[in-house]
């Protein structure tokens, strides 16, 4: 089960914030003791390099350059 983000009344989806700012990235397969699965959230920062490298990685995918 997945937990629902408070201010949308959905579940968490990547690019979603915090209140301290930090960014949801992923879910992971590891439940808690709540039944709710772990999430990966990440500053600000490690959210913009990661969106760059999965930007970068899909181009190179689709065989185009950089």
């Amino acid at each position: 089960m997945r937990r629902v983000n408070p201010i949308t009344g959905e579940r968490f989806h990547r690019g979603d914030t915090r209140e301290d700012g930090f960014v949801f990235f992923a879910y992971t397969k590891v439940l808690r003791a709540d039944g709710t699965f772990k999430e990966i959230w990440l500053s600000p920062s490690s959210s913009a390099h990661a969106t760059k490298m999965d930007r970068d990685r899909k181009r190179r995918k689709r065989g185009r350059d950089l």
